[in-house]
């Protein structure tokens, strides 16, 4: 696997870390040594990380694409740091990232999963993008208690919620043997009301900018996804401008670029490295 850690630092004018940043949340990059004129842009998703995104990047660069990942401030690092981050941050990470790439390659694509995925489509309709391939995007979340968390982010600064390691995921980044218990501790042993507010935010830039969106958009759902139902890929390519498709797997999960199903798995990740190659 062809990747560097050593990568622009597109955090620079978003909120600043304290606590250092885990080993499989470093943001990262795949370039090849001979220049090319297409890269593709990697979002992740509402408390995950770059190391998540390393399938398609490794797919992708297969196929002739440099591939970049950036990490949102609040994420991989800790809980303290995921609370004083907000949608401003993550989205303007993930802005600055394409503004850098936009200067260097003639054409940039992007790619996101879940948060990511929402996050995904307000740059692409910022910059025009010529594709958009979208992982269970986190445009509709029926899960979501936005009327409780309207109020409750003021008061209330964690609930408990009932999480453990699934040994079944198997993961494609370079981590530290203890990278997933922590991270856990941190972020997914919890609901946080603010982060939940700050995702909400980010959910409804992301669906405004849908009608005028005009890159070609891919969308997969999961048929046992249990957040992020088909209705958000319907909404992601019933729009007018571009050429769209959803792609429903019905084995496929939430996490789909390390889905527990490999078949599954390689079905999405060969549909994104397709539809940036611009097979329609």
């Amino acid at each position: 696997m062809q990747i560097t850690y050593e990568v622009p630092d597109f955090n620079e004018h978003h909120y600043q870390d304290k606590a250092p940043v885990r080993k499989s949340a470093r943001p990262w990059a795949m370039v090849h040594a001979r220049s090319v004129k297409k890269a593709v842009l990697l979002c992740h998703g509402f408390t995950g990380y770059p190391g998540e995104l390393i399938r398609p990047g490794i797919d992708l660069f297969a196929a002739g694409f440099d591939v970049y990942c950036p990490r949102y401030p609040g994420h991989g690092t800790s809980a303290k740091d995921f609370l004083a981050s907000k949608a401003e941050d993550w989205i303007g990470t993930a802005y600055d990232a394409f503004a850098y790439l936009a200067q260097r390659y003639d054409h940039v694509s992007l790619v996101g999963h879940s948060m990511g995925g929402a996050i995904a489509a307000i740059i692409a309709d910022a910059f025009d993008a010529d594709a958009l391939a979208l992982l269970a995007p986190a445009l509709v979340i029926p899960s979501l208690p936005v009327t409780q968390v309207r109020v409750l982010r003021h008061f209330v600064k964690r609930r408990k919620v009932a999480w453990q390691a699934d040994p079944d995921y198997h993961f494609h980044h370079e981590g530290d043997a203890d990278d997933d218990a922590f991270l856990g501790s941190q972020y997914w042993s919890y609901q946080y009301p603010k982060g939940i507010w700050e995702l909400e935010r980010v959910r409804r830039q992301a669906v405004a900018c849908i009608d005028h969106l005009a890159a070609d958009t891919l969308s997969i759902s999961g048929g046992k996804d249990p957040t992020i139902p088909q209705e958000a890929s319907v909404l992601a390519t019933s729009k007018s401008k571009g050429v769209n498709k959803h792609l429903h797997i019905p084995e496929a999960g939430h996490l789909m670029p390390y889905d527990k199903n490999m078949d599954a798995q390689n079905e999405a990740m060969a549909a994104v490295v397709a539809w940036m190659e611009g097979k329609r």
